[in-house]
């Protein structure tokens, strides 16, 4: 059974309301989660993203070893510089150059095993690891929306969007790993922006808010304006070979059968079909023009017009 591309998109959906959800349930019941359990629901959404994209013809096996190969040299980068300059980090730009390229669900495949991998690479294991791996996985995917929306253009408007995406997505991983920490390592105190049980919405809200202002801002600041100046130097040549890839490897050839005559020709009529662009003719199957349509339509007829 081949499955339709609206399926990826109820999928991610569903993945991220329950991703949103064990960021925002300690804010009223406390830090409870096991981490291996959040690290293995993540595993689990990013390989059935990446099946859906495989069966949806989306990702390819030759294509998938270039996202491997991608991930292991983005979460090397961590290995090289785990905390950057204050909240800058490079491993950001290709998780972001690749969701805009390969679209959403494989955005967020990228970011959130860039982190595992990471992870295993530094002795990174931790209860902030799933967090980590969501965040990481939100940012691509926001990328490939963004790839999306633009038709993946190589113009310096659509970089111009990628890069506020950076700059937009520094500043949410920041304050999502915060909401993460904060019932963790701030609750039970006697302060104003301390995190406590049972207080009321707006309340936690503004305290949060508060916390956040406080102790992160300046930190997530650096991180997104390195997103965005790493992609408005780099973001289209490393855009540009991430298409040919993209092009090369997602290119499939249909034949055509042969007609019910034995035509042997018929079978060279070969077809190559982008998933983006769908069927488009080849060899001698290229568009012609009304004449010379008309010319080959006579000469067919007087063919087999002709006696045995």
């Amino acid at each position: 059974m081949t499955l339709t591309r609206p399926v990826e998109p109820i999928v991610f959906g569903l993945v991220s309301l329950a991703g949103l959800g064990a960021f925002v349930l300690p804010l009223w019941s406390g830090p409870r989660a096991s981490t291996g359990l959040l690290v293995s629901f993540v595993v689990a959404a990013v390989a059935l993203l990446l099946a859906l994209a495989l069966q949806t013809h989306r990702l390819s096996a030759r294509l998938a070893a270039v996202l491997a190969a991608l991930i292991a040299v983005d979460a090397a980068l961590r290995l090289a510089a785990v905390v950057g300059v204050a909240g800058f980090s490079p491993i950001f730009f290709l998780i972001l150059v690749c969701g805009y390229v390969f679209g959403p669900g494989i955005g967020f495949a990228m970011g959130a095993l860039t982190l595992l991998l990471s992870a295993v690479f530094t002795a990174g294991f931790g209860p902030w690891l799933p967090y980590q791996m969501l965040g990481c996985g939100w940012v691509g995917a926001g990328a490939g929306l963004v790839g999306s929306a633009m038709g993946r253009r190589l113009s310096r408007p659509p970089m111009l969007v990628l890069a506020g995406w950076g700059i937009a997505s520094g500043f949410a991983f920041g304050a999502l790993l915060d909401l993460w920490q904060w019932p963790l390592f701030v609750g039970g105190q006697s302060t104003s922006i301390s995190w406590a049980a049972g207080l009321p919405p707006a309340e936690l809200l503004r305290r949060f808010g508060t916390f956040y202002v406080a102790t992160s801002l300046v930190y997530d600041s650096f991180r997104a304006g390195g997103n965005a100046i790493l992609i408005l130097l780099l973001g289209q040549p490393v855009v540009a070979a991430l298409l040919r890839f993209r092009r090369r490897f997602l290119v499939e050839w249909e034949g055509l059968p042969a007609n019910m005559l034995g035509d042997a020709r018929a079978g060279a009529a070969d077809t190559v079909r982008d998933p983006e662009r769908g069927p488009e003719p080849a060899g001698n199957d290229r568009p012609r023009s009304a004449a010379g349509l008309a010319r080959s339509a006579a000469g067919a007829e007087a063919a087999d017009q002709t006696p045995p």
